[in-house]
């Protein structure tokens, strides 16, 4: 409930502040002496936005302020979903600076309005005579039905399947595109990349390919040079081999003489191996070129398969072609993972569509179950209220789609008089029968909902007399389970209240201003005359204004 407000430089308000108690208050006051500023000021601690010109002094920020005792309410969970601080005692409050800007704060944690608006409306509900556009919404009597058949924790966990449902059928879309998109290409890639995979790509062999070819087309050139290469190395006493043996044996006689002879000597030796294994390898080439000169054609087939590859994928090397064809091969493998994962998501949104399915028929059977009885309250209710002849017709049919709601559709038609036909409530009722409508809804909510607060503005606009006694009655008896606030014109509502205020205006020289104070019991008497008789307060307006509040 809401136990303080504060309201400083807002609209006609320097600064007010109220301490309000529990049961059922009410706030009276002359028209346009500002009690919808109350209500303007407390919207904004409900994380609703404003004007600038909602400031009276440019030259000060706006500070609303409101004061929340929670104990006998389970919301510890709405402020640990919402990642703030909770306390039995909260404190909620908006301020708007002079340059327009504003902030927000619960509990002394900043905050943005969303996150306001949502946990202030688990809080405080307020009720105008304008909200009669509600009652034309499925989305207000689903709430309603399953407010009273406890079943809101159910219904929003349906809800947030269907997201997950919803975001898995979306994802299902967009891979089935791609899916698309893969195999319009699937067929060409699968021939490229064989055909790469076929050329069977390697640097090093591609090099060494390149090499062989080399050789091979100058083998003639290769073949007469190793020739002249032999007649060096072999020819006798003049070969090149024996040149170096004798000069070998001269440092040999020398080189124990100076080590520096000593150290050509070893070079020397050295010589000789290295010509021995020279003469095996020139030798030996002779062997691979006459071996593998029959070999040209099938080098250059290999090699002009790789050039035709480089040409017809825009590349210059094999490095580049190994690369084109390890895409085309994650081309491929992805389309395999697509495929997979499409089935895998086919099989998710069966599942979630079957739980959805189950979770639907429950709320509908709840729903059906909690119809008769609440048709029976309404139109007990609005009995009392002077509508006699009321009557509801609660027609919840299966939808074709899902919706955040369940499966259902509802149709709420209504009767307010003997003899004539259902039609939709707005089409139907009056302005005063709309407002009776509504806080009948409300009172038979106030048993279902653990909501601290709820506040009434006018909602008895058009009501007169004994309907007014009973609707007074009827906000006191709601009282016993939660906060109410009535902002009333009329005397017999604002009689019945534990509490009254009253908010009126002060004019100076240069200025109005809105105030408010609560009533004494001989302030209520006179505010009650004035209410049934005007500013000529009468004598017999006095006595029926005490029997009003005994």
């Amino acid at each position: 409930m809401i136990t303080k407000l504060s309201i400083k430089n807002f609209a006609l308000i320097d600064f007010i502040e109220i301490n309000f108690s529990d049961g059922f208050t009410t706030i009276t006051g002359d028209t346009g002496s500002g009690k919808s500023i109350l209500l303007n000021a407390l919207s904004l601690i409900l994380g609703n936005r404003v004007s600038h010109s909602a400031i009276k002094d440019n030259d000060l920020k706006c500070v609303v302020e409101a004061d929340f005792n929670l104990k006998k309410f389970d919301l510890e969970g709405v402020f640990k979903k919402n990642n703030l601080d909770y306390f039995e005692n909260s404190i909620f409050r908006r301020e708007i600076l002079p340059n327009g800007k504003s902030r927000s704060f619960i509990n002394d944690t900043p905050t943005n309005l969303e996150t306001m608006k949502l946990v202030g409306t688990k809080i405080l509900d307020i009720h105008t005579q304008h909200e009669s556009f509600k009652l034309s919404k499925n989305k207000f009597f689903f709430s309603l039905l399953d407010d009273i058949s406890e079943q809101k924790n159910i219904v929003q966990n349906f809800a947030q399947n269907l997201s997950v449902l919803n975001d898995l059928k979306n994802q299902l879309e967009k891979l089935e595109r791609v899916n698309i998109s893969l195999q319009n290409d699937f067929d060409y890639n699968t021939y490229l990349l064989t055909e790469l995979q076929t050329a069977q790509l390697d640097t090093e062999k591609h090099i060494s390919l390149e090499n062989d070819l080399k050789i091979l087309k100058n083998s003639e050139e290769i073949l007469s040079s190793i020739n002249e290469m032999e007649l060096l190395l072999q020819e006798g006493d003049s070969s090149i081999e024996n040149q170096i043996r004798r000069l070998n044996i001269i440092l040999n006689r020398i080189s124990k003489f100076s080590d520096k002879y000593l150290q050509i000597s070893t070079r020397v030796e050295g010589l000789l191996f290295e010509m021995e294994d020279i003469k095996h390898e020139i030798l030996n080439s002779v062997e691979q070129v006459e071996g593998e000169s029959n070999k040209i054609s099938e080098i250059e087939s290999k090699l002009d398969l790789i050039y035709s590859l480089q040409k017809k994928h825009s590349v210059n090397s094999v490095n580049e072609l190994i690369v084109v064809r390890d895409n085309l091969k994650s081309k491929l493998l992805k389309k395999e993972s697509v495929i997979i994962d499409i089935d895998n998501l086919k099989i998710e949104i069966k599942n979630k569509t079957l739980l959805l399915n189950e979770q639907s028929k429950k709320i509908t059977k709840s729903r059906k179950k909690v119809i008769p009885a609440l048709k029976s309250k309404l139109e007990i209710i609005l009995a009392d209220l002077g509508m006699e002849n009321a009557k509801f017709n609660f027609v919840l049919k299966e939808s074709e789609t899902y919706n955040n709601y369940g499966c259902d559709d509802i149709d709420v038609l209504f009767s307010a008089n003997k003899g004539f036909s259902y039609g939709s409530i707005l089409d139907v009722a009056s302005g005063g029968e709309l407002s009776r409508i509504l806080i009948a809804i409300k009172s038979i909510l106030a048993h279902h909902l653990s909501l601290p607060t709820m506040i009434f503005d006018e909602i008895d606009t058009g009501i007169s007399g004994e309907i007014s006694n009973s609707m007074a009655n009827l906000m006191l008896k709601m009282s016993k389970k939660m906060q109410i606030i009535s902002i009333t014109h009329l005397a017999q509502v604002a009689a019945k209240g534990q509490n009254q205020y009253n908010v009126y205006k002060r004019q100076s020289s240069n200025k109005t201003s809105t105030h408010i104070k609560k009533l004494s019991d001989i302030e209520r008497i006179e505010e009650i005359a004035k209410m049934l008789s005007g500013d000529e307060i009468s004598s017999s307006a006095i006595n029926h204004a005490k029997e009003l509040l005994n």
